[in-house]
């Protein structure tokens, strides 16, 4: 049964990093130029995929590691969401402290800041060499329920820290009684891809190198 080796999984992340570093994708390649602009960002990024792609690779049989690869991807989503929320949404300034005191405590607002900008580099660029790795697999369904969990999960994430600076402002979130069924919809989602739902039929094709688009 043909499988993929740790050596491989490493190699072929490091590839991604690197290609998407010096392309030209907007986001992707920014953090990617990011990370690798920093030998200590890097070394940080390194040993923690290193270890997630070891868990991958100790799976031994394709279907596992398909399962545990999609696991890895979801990880990496509720791990940037943070950062997402507050780029996507704009929030600045003293809503950005509020955000962050939400998550980080007393910590002081500009430390929480640099933390978990690092945090977001990191698990970002885990997350696009795990979809990359999807792709070389062939398990398109499976990108297809990361993206649409991805937006469920966004979803749902933001209507949190807006309660939650609403609560901080002593005002009413009206929006409070949709945040269980938000959640709820967003984790039926994660069960199916971490089930290994609609799995592809076919074995790794040869593993090429995904081209870039």
């Amino acid at each position: 049964m043909i499988y993929l080796t740790h050596a491989r999984l490493m190699s072929e992340s490091e590839d991604t990093v690197r290609e998407y570093a010096n392309g030209d994708r907007g986001i992707p390649q920014r953090i990617c130029d990011q990370l690798i602009s920093s030998a200590q960002r890097y070394s940080l990024w390194f040993s923690r995929h290193d270890r997630r792609m070891g868990t991958v690779a100790d799976r031994k049989q394709r279907e596992r590691q398909i399962i545990t690869l999609r696991a890895v991807a979801v990880e990496q989503v509720h791990r940037t969401a943070l950062v997402r929320y507050l780029r996507d949404y704009q929030i600045m300034g003293t809503a950005r402290d509020q955000i962050l005191r939400e998550f980080y405590g007393v910590l002081d607002p500009q430390r929480a800041t640099v933390a978990e900008h690092r945090s977001y580099l990191v698990a970002a660029s885990s997350h696009l060499c795990a979809l990359e790795l999807l792709e070389m697999t062939g398990d398109r369904r499976g990108l297809d329920m990361l993206m649409r969990y991805q937006s469920a999960y966004d979803h749902y994430f933001s209507m949190f820290c807006d309660r939650a600076r609403a609560v901080h402002s002593g005002q009413t979130y009206v929006l409070e009684v949709l945040i269980p069924e938000t959640k709820a919809s967003a984790d039926a989602l994660r069960a199916r891809i971490v089930s290994g739902q609609l799995l592809p039929s076919k074995r790794f094709p040869g593993l090429p190198r995904p081209e870039a688009a």
